[in-house]
């Protein structure tokens, strides 16, 4: 068998996801999975990192070093629940942790930590690292890269299909009967406000299941200021992230807060959420048939709930198809780096806008 690993840590800055993928051309299978939660203070490194944008080059250079210790000790305890050995895989496909991604501009580029020379030297398999940067040099956003795997996992016959990661960003992916190749973007925020103001007024790491936003009243009026935003109205391939949808962005519409609680801004958050999907799906020039969601989002009934109601389109989890949400983009890694490994150039272009197709990724060899 083909074994390859997927490692990412995600923009919620939640854990350390590691998962054993089988790969030939025409079958994909995840063999084994492992969650690690992030040691205390590193994760409170990385927030701090990212909230701030700002560190100096010793914090820098620890964290780096850090994180690719607590990566290799996550792809460790993945081989041993696998019952596998480091020689059974041919590659980690390792993202990294994003902590600043600037996508605009005559000097885009981005950056991901999690020394890979480190992880590469401590589990003593071959890695590939360094998904985006090269798409950013030919002109490209870096992101998403999700449509590839959206493609190949949730094509259906004779359907259009907008498949949907809920990350900390909302991501989608156009694909179907209409799309010779897949069309996809960053949409805007989903979980990253909604967990950030959960964990500042309820003191809990999200909104469970959306039980506190649905308990809530909507508030309309700034729901409507949020989705004037202009990163709403840009055209396509964009991207995003934290550094732009955060708590300073959010408290730029501070003049409504007064009048309106905690509780209801929760609500408000979620609904952009929805009301941003469907407006993108809106702006497509061919009739979407389903909605196929995953991530973290998709844990939460109510947001799904609302992104059907906006969209009235009916929408299902990537479990329907077969495909756990919760490990959809480990399995992207682990496609990325079979694809650089065996040397097979990608066309980025029709979502991340570079000028050619290209091999994504440098390997960093054992």
């Amino acid at each position: 068998m083909n074994y390859y690993i997927g490692l990412l840590s995600g923009t919620s800055v939640d854990g350390i996801d590691a998962a054993v993928i089988s790969f030939d051309e025409n079958y994909i299978e995840l063999v084994c999975s492992h969650e690690q939660k992030f040691s205390g203070k590193l994760k409170s490194n990385l927030q701090s990192i990212i909230k701030s944008q700002s560190v100096s080059l010793k914090q820098l250079s620890d964290t780096d070093a850090k994180l690719a210790d607590e990566f290799s000790l996550a792809v460790n305890t993945l081989l041993e629940k696998a019952n596998l050995s480091k020689k059974d895989i041919i590659a980690i496909g390792s993202h990294g942790q994003t902590i600043y991604h600037q996508p605009d501009g005559n000097l885009r580029n981005t950056i991901q930590i999690g020394s890979p020379h480190r992880l590469a030297a401590q589990t003593g398999i071959t890695v590939v690292n360094n998904f985006r940067n090269f798409d950013m040099a030919l002109g490209g956003q870096g992101a998403p890269l999700a449509p590839l795997i959206h493609q190949k996992l949730f094509t259906q016959n004779n359907k259009n299909t907008a498949v949907i990661n809920l990350g900390g960003i909302a991501n989608i992916s156009f694909i179907g009967t209409s799309y010779k190749q897949p069309i996809g973007y960053d949409i805007g925020p989903a979980n990253c406000l909604i967990d950030e103001w959960n964990f500042i007024h309820q003191k809990t790491e999200f909104d469970e299941n959306g039980l506190w936003a649905k308990n809530g009243q909507v508030n309309k009026t700034l729901l409507e200021k949020m989705l004037n935003d202009n990163y709403f109205q840009q055209p396509y391939p964009k991207s995003t992230g934290r550094e732009y949808f955060n708590l300073n962005w959010l408290k730029s519409f501070e003049g409504e807060f007064d009048k309106t609680s905690a509780g209801d801004i929760q609500t408000t958050l979620t609904h952009l959420v929805a009301a941003s999907i469907a407006k993108s799906i809106q702006q497509q020039p061919h009739t979407i048939e389903s909605i196929v969601i995953m991530g973290g989002g998709a844990n939460n009934g109510y947001m799904q709930e609302l992104i059907e109601q906006y969209s009235n389109i009916p929408t299902s989890t990537s479990q329907q198809y077969g495909y756990d949400p919760d490990w959809v983009e480990a399995i992207l890694f682990a496609y990325l780096a079979y694809k650089r490994i065996n040397n097979q150039k990608l066309n980025l272009s029709s979502f991340t806008g570079s000028s050619k197709a290209l091999l994504v990724g440098d390997i960093i060899h054992k």
